[in-house]
């Protein structure tokens, strides 16, 4: 930040804004698009890291008449623990399901790890919304615009180290989801709301990613059982209508 603190006092085009405490990402989200100006808004997380054009690729998919939101495909630093095989294979079926989605014209939900939008479409965000990324691309789709995912352009982010985090960032996520379904009227379209809407493409998806990546087998018996856990503990926080994952708890570094 005292790097950007500098280059914002010698160049009028970079704006600095600082909280004094953390408030949540959807409120200091509200702030940039307060401030913010151009016909196009490019996000980026903190933890992420944009590969080399990325930006600039998906700038040019965003400018597209009928298009409203475009994100890039996440990638990370694979391992061969139970822990990073599930990462893996979560993440494969995701970036496949939503280039599934992108290639039939009918995704709602965009990638917040590196998004660009159309700024006029979002003109506010709510202060308590948990995943931004779904609810922009909830709100675009809305609106009759296209709501498109590139594996063309690759950002690069940090994962969950021990199994609890997991846990405690999916159960965040479907939380979110759940969220994002009773403010818009329908829900987020990703891999776990498919396996309700749509099971045979759920499936058959599944079985591509498993095929192209068969050592990922070994993941399914965790994958199920974080995913199960947090199903639960979503639907809980759902129910109790909690406001704990506004501002949520970072992962150990």
């Amino acid at each position: 930040m005292v790097a950007v603190r500098r280059l914002s006092r010698s160049d009028s085009r970079i704006l600095l804004i600082t909280e004094p405490e953390r408030r949540g990402k959807a409120e200091a989200i509200g702030k940039i698009l307060q401030n913010s100006t151009g016909g196009f808004l490019a996000m980026l997380n903190a933890d992420a890291s944009p590969e080399r054009g990325s930006i600039r690729g998906l700038l040019t998919m965003a400018s597209e008449p009928k298009v409203g939101a475009v994100s890039a495909e996440p990638v990370f630093d694979t391992g061969d623990g139970p822990l990073q095989r599930s990462l893996a294979l979560m993440w494969s079926a995701h970036s496949r399901m939503s280039l599934l989605l992108n290639h039939a014209g009918i995704s709602n939900h965009a990638s917040d790890e590196l998004l660009v939008i159309r700024r006029r479409l979002v003109p506010a965000l709510p202060a308590n919304v948990v995943n931004d990324g779904a609810f922009m691309g909830g709100l675009i789709r809305a609106q009759g615009y296209l709501v498109k995912f590139s594996t063309r352009a690759r950002v690069r982010i940090e994962v969950p180290r021990i199994p609890i985090e997991l846990i405690r960032q999916r159960r965040r996520i479907i939380f979110g989801h759940f969220q994002v379904w009773k403010r818009l009227g329908r829900p987020p379209r990703t891999m776990e709301s498919m396996m309700l809407m749509d099971p045979l493409v759920s499936l058959r998806t599944f079985i591509r990613t498993l095929s192209t990546t068969p050592q990922l087998i070994k993941a399914i018996p965790i994958v199920i059982v974080v995913e199960s856990v947090s199903v639960i503990l979503g639907l809980s926080d759902t129910i109790l209508s909690t406001d704990r994952h506004r501002v949520w708890k970072r992962n150990a570094v």
